[in-house]
């Protein structure tokens, strides 16, 4: 499962750098030293964290289809990367609750565009961001759960043993004194075989998923964020056209600054 999510993040990428990049492209010539670069930004912000779409899609011109891709995206890289981060393997429909978690976790992020500075090449602007701290630097927490699962499991897996009575000494006899035949009431004083039925074995890593869940929900609910803002850059270039060029990696830095999962 890992291996195939290492896989997945170029192609998510690719598509993040396909719907911003055809966003940035959109914007017309005419008027172009007053256009609201700062502005763009945030709306792009908004559509990949906040899940709010309409500022992005005015000022884009693109469908509100797109403009969600762009959100599903964002969650789904940051799910690969703290799975890769933890090397988790989740289950398909594990893997759909993290991406729940990761969504909401988005919503509460903060982060404030400064106004754009004009350059010789194009555009420079800042982003504050007072990162979401909670799901950094866990190894410690998600090995515990590791080991509890293994162990839960372990205890779960064990075969089941049954002490049976010796009745081999304790003879009966009848009103005379005399002892009973054994082979002749055998057949009757034997009881039906009963089949024992097939206990389904637990999956350890199943349940080391599912442990990892509840902690990321936990975490959910009493969000954290670093005191200390951290800034990130963006080098924005305008090309002899007018349209804008921003490097995607920056944007890939921002990803992982509004949700650390490493320090």
């Amino acid at each position: 499962m890992k291996r195939m999510f290492q896989a997945g993040i170029t192609l998510l990428l690719t598509a993040g750098i396909l719907i911003a990049g055809l966003a940035g492209c959109a914007v017309p010539v005419p008027g172009y030293a007053d256009y609201d670069v700062s502005g763009y930004i945030q709306a792009l912000l908004d559509s990949s964290y906040h899940d709010t779409h309409e500022a992005l899609m005015e000022l884009s011109k693109i469908t509100e289809e797109s403009a969600k891709a762009n959100n599903t995206t964002t969650v789904e890289n940051a799910v690969i990367n703290f799975c890769n981060t933890y090397n988790l393997s989740p289950s398909e429909e594990q893997l759909n609750e993290l991406e729940k978690i990761m969504r909401q976790a988005f919503v509460l992020t903060k982060y404030m565009v400064k106004d754009e500075r004009k350059t010789d090449t194009g555009y420079y602007l800042e982003v504050e961001i007072a990162s979401i701290t909670n799901f950094e630097g866990r190894e410690a927490d998600i090995e515990r759960l590791k080991n509890a699962a293994q162990q839960e499991a372990a205890a779960a897996n064990a075969p089941k043993t049954t002490v049976q009575p010796d009745t081999s000494d304790d003879d009966e006899y009848d009103e005379y004194g005399d002892e009973y035949d054994d082979d002749e009431d055998a057949d009757a004083d034997e009881e039906p075989t009963q089949e024992v039925p097939e206990v389904e074995r637990v999956n350890a890593n199943d349940l080391f998923i599912e442990k990892v869940l509840d902690f990321c929900k936990q975490e959910l609910a009493n969000i954290s964020y670093d005191p200390e803002m951290r800034t990130v850059a963006l080098d924005i270039r305008q090309t002899d056209e007018g349209e804008l060029q921003l490097d995607m990696n920056q944007l890939d830095v921002i990803d992982r600054t509004v949700i650390r999962f490493v320090q």
